[in-house]
């Protein structure tokens, strides 16, 4: 069951602007647990569902044929996961795949049409956080062709521990340069220059962010350019909001 003050940003909006739709939404919506790992849409497929993020991360992940990849966006508890679909009948070239744990609320994707064609509100707010991904989608392309492995790592951690509410995470080598587009190598040396200077610490598949105001310092432009802090409509904090100091529980 939804509860009446969800933590998702765009729900929380639409209770905000049209009490109505939401509560009719949220009678449809369904919990659907988010594992690390998982598929939640596939490349030039139109998923069946939206995923509006309560908490965890889910990646939209840019692949080659060779089979390398790269996150070119971020859905966090600020948006919804397979917005595109819901506005347009054309797949987009991404996978939506689950990058820290957490809990989404589903919905079909025909309900959530039916109820942008109706509501003003909630078309007005779905429109607009398809902006902030488009923003982040270009973005991403400058990153990745311009700035160094150690930027686009500290930025990742930055954006990645922004929008899960912590500065600890369980994960892999082999995921973060997944994510980060760059190979394990390349990554676990930048791993290393952070943590050579005291930003970061990894052990165990553990990774922590020691000073997020120095880990700052080495992000490229592109953090402030996509952070939520940047953002008004985003930046509010969620009722009962945890410390940065939890932990992240996710398996490698």
């Amino acid at each position: 069951m939804v509860p009446q003050r969800p933590i998702n940003v765009v729900l929380r909006q639409l209770a905000q602007t049209d009490f109505d739709v939401f509560s009719e939404i949220v009678r449809e919506l369904e919990p659907h647990p988010l594992e690390r790992g998982a598929v939640l849409g596939t490349p030039r497929v139109v998923t069946d569902f939206t995923y509006f993020v309560e908490s965890g991360i889910v990646a939209l992940v840019a692949s080659t044929r060779t089979g390398n990849s790269v996150e070119v966006a971020l859905v966090g508890r600020e948006g919804v996961a397979a917005v595109a679909d819901a506005l347009g009948d054309r797949p987009l070239p991404y996978g939506l795949v689950v990058q820290l744990s957490g809990l989404a609320y589903r919905a079909p994707k025909e309900l959530i049409r039916k109820h942008i064609l109706s509501c003003s509100a909630l078309h007005e707010l779905l429109m607009n956080y398809s902006q902030r991904v488009m923003h982040q989608l270009a973005q991403s392309a400058v990153c990745n062709r311009f700035h160094t492995s150690v930027q686009r790592l500290a930025r990742w951690l930055l954006l990645t521990a922004e929008r899960a509410d912590t500065n600890r995470f369980e994960l892999t080598h082999e995921f973060v340069a997944q994510m980060v587009g760059a190979p394990r190598p390349v990554v676990t040396e930048s791993a290393a220059a952070l943590r050579d200077k005291g930003v970061i610490d990894y052990r165990r598949g553990v990774l922590t962010i020691r000073n997020p105001k120095r880990l700052h310092k080495f992000a490229c432009e592109c953090f402030e350019a996509i952070s939520q802090s940047s953002d008004d409509s985003t930046a509010a904090k969620p009722p009962g909001k945890p410390s940065l100091g939890r932990s992240s529980k996710h398996r490698a």
